[in-house]
């Protein structure tokens, strides 16, 4: 069994993810926690692509845009779509 290192809370967030060649794609998040999140796409990525996510976020009633560089640390494919699983590794 597999053991995160921060607990994951459900988040629903449209997220554009954007790959090096300039490509982006809306998808919608599942949930998040401090070091990645899960994302749901109708299209596979490679797993250890890097690629940039750029979602909002409300801290104390304050709308915030983020844009994270992350890497794709796996995908799984579900009945519906894929299920992406990213870990954030820089802020611009």
């Amino acid at each position: 069994m597999e053991k995160r290192q921060h607990r994951r809370i459900p988040f629903r967030r449209r997220v554009y993810l954007t790959r090096r060649e300039g490509d982006e794609q809306l998808l919608e998040s599942s949930d998040f926690s401090l070091t990645g999140m899960a994302v749901l796409s109708e299209r596979p990525v490679q797993v250890g692509e890097k690629v940039w996510l750029r979602f909002e976020v409300n801290t104390l009633g304050n709308y915030r845009q983020l844009n994270i560089q992350a890497e794709i640390r796996h995908v799984d494919l579900t009945p519906d779509c894929y299920r992406v699983g990213v870990n954030f590794l820089e802020a611009r």
